[in-house]
């Protein structure tokens, strides 16, 4: 009985975050603000240095003869002051010299686990410079021209433009803000948050105030640092955010068109009417398919970097504990917050996408309603079949669909990892730290 009613509690509040019926009013000043508030996100993700066109995509390439991006002189520094990172985190995680130490600015200058800190570093850095790469060459190649379906929304939300009914459109409109305030949050405290994790150890490190060469080194490091961390995950975050606004793009016009389903079962329709309707929902679901194709691999690797990064900061910081108990609850807290994203992410979009199943009985309704002709009839299977599918949903790569249960199966999946983390790894830290106080 009690999981009955936790079931129908779960349902309810996925009913509420995947429709959003908690719109507020249709007027013009809030659509002004919502169409300033994405025109200023996007001029934020390339002041983060996200060299993209946004909705202005097209096929032009800007690449050279080798087939890569073409270098502004900005992109040389930030690759520059990447490789110099990497090599220090590298050199620091594997030299003991005190010498080598205090001229890269060790703020973890004989700390716990501060080698174990810097590898980690320098793997998060190769990573997600080699994605940003990746990202912004496509980018050139015009690989992301199907982007530029929803620059209609950044001269307003109107219903006939969007194509969705004003119901749906202030949805679409709430859901963008949302997403859209989040996103410019993000943003702006990222690099206040890179000081943050780099200060902090600085300023518990009690050979910072012993070693002057020490803390003057940490001083001059702290610049690069802050700065490769902050343009690197900024890019990542403001690239989910184009991604994101896209797929709410398409979804929310398929969302409008089971509403004209709805209504369409309340009165009477010739087959003229219903070809028209099928050949629309069609056209959506190629459009839909089209975007998740284009954008499979790209989320396989969101979802893999992420959370994994997700992962080893609760490791670090609630096995491990690392370094100190601020440094090892800032992780924990890191790794809590990249999982909890993500699994609500899931829970969300999986739950909103499985509302297409609604086609199948609204197609059937109107089909028993009405006399089809052998054209209509094989339009209305084929929507019904695409519909009721198995791969109905957003694609991550080859072999996963993002559906209702993903984002549960995800959660449950990161916590079996984080177990065999524990029972594995645990007892080894354990007694390595007990021999190391022996």
């Amino acid at each position: 009985m009690a999981l009955n009613v936790l079931s129908k509690q779960k349902n309810y509040v996925l009913e509420k975050l995947s429709s959003f019926p908690f719109t507020v009013p249709n007027s013009n000043e809030f659509d002004l603000t919502v169409c300033k508030l994405v025109q200023r996100t996007e001029r934020l993700t390339a002041f983060f240095q996200l060299d993209f066109n946004g909705p202005s995509q097209s096929n032009s390439s800007a690449v050279n003869a080798f087939g890569y991006r073409r270098y502004k002189w900005m992109d040389w520094f930030i690759t520059i002051n990447c490789l110099i990172t990497y090599t220090k985190f590298v050199a620091l995680g594997f030299s003991t010299s005190d010498s080598v130490a205090f001229y890269l600015g060790d703020s973890l200058f004989r700390a716990k686990d501060g080698q174990a800190i810097y590898i980690y570093g320098s793997i998060m850095i190769s990573m997600l410079f080699v994605f940003r790469e990746w990202i912004l060459n496509l980018n050139a190649k015009g690989s992301f021209e199907i982007l530029s379906a929803w620059k209609v929304c950044f001269n307003g939300f109107d219903s006939t433009n969007l194509q969705m009914n004003n119901l749906v459109a202030k949805r679409f409109r709430f859901t963008i803000f949302l997403f859209s305030i989040f996103t410019q949050n993000v943003l702006l405290s990222m690099p206040f948050c890179s000081a943050l994790i780099y200060i902090i150890p600085c300023l518990s490190n009690p050979w910072i105030y012993k070693v002057p060469k020490l803390a003057f080194f940490c001083s001059v490091w702290s610049f690069p640092i802050i700065f490769v961390f902050t343009l690197l995950f900024s890019t990542a975050f403001g690239f989910f955010w184009y991604i994101v606004c896209s797929i709410c793009f398409h979804l929310f016009r398929l969302y409008d068109l089971l509403h004209s389903a709805d209504d369409l079962n309340h009165r009477l329709v010739d087959g003229k009417q219903l070809r028209s309707f099928c050949v629309s929902i069609i056209h959506q679901l190629n459009n839909f398919e089209v975007v998740s194709h284009k954008f499979r691999y790209l989320l396989l690797c969101y979802l893999l970097i992420f959370a994994a990064v997700g992962d080893f900061d609760i490791f670090l910081g609630t096995i491990v504990k690392v370094y100190n108990e601020s440094v090892a609850n800032l992780f924990a807290f890191l790794g809590f917050s990249i999982l909890l994203s993500l699994g609500t992410f899931g829970l969300i979009f999986g739950n909103f996408i499985s509302k297409l199943n609604r086609l199948t009985v609204k197609l059937h309704q109107l089909s028993t309603k009405n006399r089809l002709t052998m054209r209509t009839a094989n339009m209305v299977l084929e929507i019904m079949d695409r519909a009721a599918g198995p791969y109905n949903g957003i694609k991550i790569g080859d072999l996963l669909t993002l559906e209702k249960s993903f984002g549960i199966t995800f959660i449950l999946e990161n916590i079996s990892a984080l177990m065999l983390f524990i029972c594995n790894i645990g007892p080894l830290i354990h007694t390595a730290n007990l021999s190391n106080q022996n």
